[in-house]
């Protein structure tokens, strides 16, 4: 990427690779292969039947279409009318998409009427059919007159689950996604030739992760057929197949791909991140980097490099290029290895929430002394003593068993060290007012050694008072652990 090139919005990349590249690969998906000029020709048919519209720019576009190379046009081609995206994915449940729709109140929505998911939104006022746009031609419409560059420009906006159960709009700039782009194609070395995997929900913004980074490179993006994202023992064939250099995997389709995966050379380089990682051994990947961020703050905000030694849970390292860590106790920043709140400033704060002041002003703010907006983000993590950050959980997810205050992250660290455990997750039942905790072993796991082994790492109020042995952790949509269906099942114990 050349200089000028890292001063361009994400769009304006894409459009400067498929000037230099134009029959080179931009997407796959099911052995079809979209080069970037068509992909290209595609957005900017979006793009002119956005503007026909009058679509503004800054206004708010929902594509409701399947993942693929036509998700991927239609973003870019909202971006090149100037919109504002919002990825709302088929398979989202009814519910929150309606919440979502009436929330966002996007101006326009590309989908595609055969869909059966598109029944709710087909008569939107402004629904562009993807049918008449594109085909196996693509599009041969007039050309569109991309909009300037508009690094202050709100790029996408994402929803996260609120805390009332409400989802929450977190909209996100073009500056701080372009900065992601770049420290990533640095840092992982992205050329032409790498072939990324695509596995991860639309609805989660590690599928912009997945996708945006690599096209502004001229690499090309695969996306995993949907029977195979949700199956680590599928996948090292998948890759070795599609002959994928750089993947994504969220924290527990990592960890479960490292135990029951095969192929683990066909990557250079695997990435992670989501959720607190935990390795009982270490691992065969050439590079292995864990990662942590928020949708607050622009999908990445610290990375660490895991050694091949590596075991236990595992450090999210220290601060993009793009991003300023701190770590307070509400008063003050507190000295290393003391726990506090983990503040994000720099380039990586999203722009605010959607259409919620009052949460936006809570959450971004100023600190005396300190130049620009911070995020604070509510996770609790401290300072090793190689000055890498190391998760302890969430604030919010703090107990107080006997007045004593309790961690379950650092619970869930002692109790992964026993070799026989694959994963385990503490938390609190509320109707039996018992610390619990949730244990994928093997069938020889004794709950007995995993209570002798707290006891001698923890104090007293620290040991759970029930053991469950689970045969898998339930995941969400996003790959992430469902604590609420965890609860809610019934699982063995012994």
């Amino acid at each position: 990427m050349t200089a000028q090139e890292n001063h361009m919005d994400v769009p304006h990349r894409v459009l400067a690779q498929a000037s230099a590249h134009p029959d080179a690969p931009a997407v796959v998906e099911d052995g079809s292969v979209t080069s970037y000029r068509q992909l290209v020709e595609a957005a900017a048919g979006i793009a002119g039947a956005l503007q026909r519209r009058g679509i503004r720019p800054g206004g708010m576009v929902a594509v409701h279409l399947d993942p693929g190379s036509n998700a991927v046009a239609a973003q870019l081609g909202v971006w090149l009318s100037g919109a504002v995206s919002l990825m709302l994915p088929p398979g989202m449940p009814e519910a929150r998409m309606a919440a979502i729709v009436e929330d966002a109140a996007p101006e326009a929505v590309v989908l595609d009427s055969a869909s059966s998911g598109a029944k709710g939104l087909r008569e939107t006022p402004s629904a562009i059919d993807l049918a008449g746009l594109t085909g196996p031609g693509m599009v041969r419409s007039a050309p569109v007159v991309p909009r300037p560059p508009d690094g202050e420009g709100s790029a996408y906006l994402i929803y996260t689950s609120g805390s009332t159960g409400v989802p929450k709009g977190v909209l996100v700039g073009h500056r701080s996604f372009a900065r992601l782009i770049t420290w990533h194609g640095r840092t992982y070395d992205v050329t032409p030739a790498d072939r990324a995997s695509s596995v991860a929900a639309m609805s989660f913004d590690a599928y912009l992760w997945e996708v945006w980074p690599y096209l502004c490179h001229g690499a090309s993006v695969h996306f995993a057929p949907p029977e195979i994202r949700l199956a680590p023992w599928e996948l090292g064939d998948w890759y070795k197949d599609e002959r994928i250099s750089l993947s994504f995997l969220p924290t527990p389709l990592a960890e479960a791909y490292l135990r029951h995966g095969t192929h683990f050379d066909a990557l250079r380089c695997l990435l992670t991140g989501g959720d607190r990682l935990r390795l009982t051994q270490g691992h065969p990947v050439r590079r292995f980097v864990n990662h942590y961020g928020l949708s607050e703050t622009t999908v990445v905000a610290t990375s660490h490099e895991i050694a091949a030694h590596e075991q236990g849970a595992i450090s999210i390292g220290r601060p993009i290029d793009s991003a300023r860590v701190l770590i307070s106790d509400g008063r003050r920043e507190v000295p290393p290895g003391e726990p506090g709140e983990l503040l994000l400033g720099g380039d990586c704060p999203a722009l605010r929430y959607w259409r919620d002041p009052v949460a936006t002003e809570r959450s971004f703010v100023g600190l005396e002394g300190r130049d620009g907006r911070w995020y604070r983000s509510g996770d609790l993590v401290r300072l090793d003593d190689d000055g890498n950050l190391v998760f302890l959980g969430r604030i919010d997810r703090q107990i107080k068993v006997r007045g004593v205050r309790v961690e379950p992250g650092e619970v869930e660290g002692v109790l992964g060290r026993h070799p026989q455990v694959d994963d385990v997750v503490v938390d609190w039942d509320d109707e039996e007012a018992r610390l619990t905790a949730y244990v994928v072993g093997s069938e020889d796991t004794e709950v007995a050694q995993l209570e002798a082994l707290a006891r001698r790492a923890l104090p007293g109020e620290m040991v759970p008072q029930r053991f469950l042995l689970v045969n898998r952790l339930p995941l969400t949509p996003h790959g992430k652990v469902d604590r609420r269906e965890l609860r809610r099942s019934s699982p063995r114990s012994r």
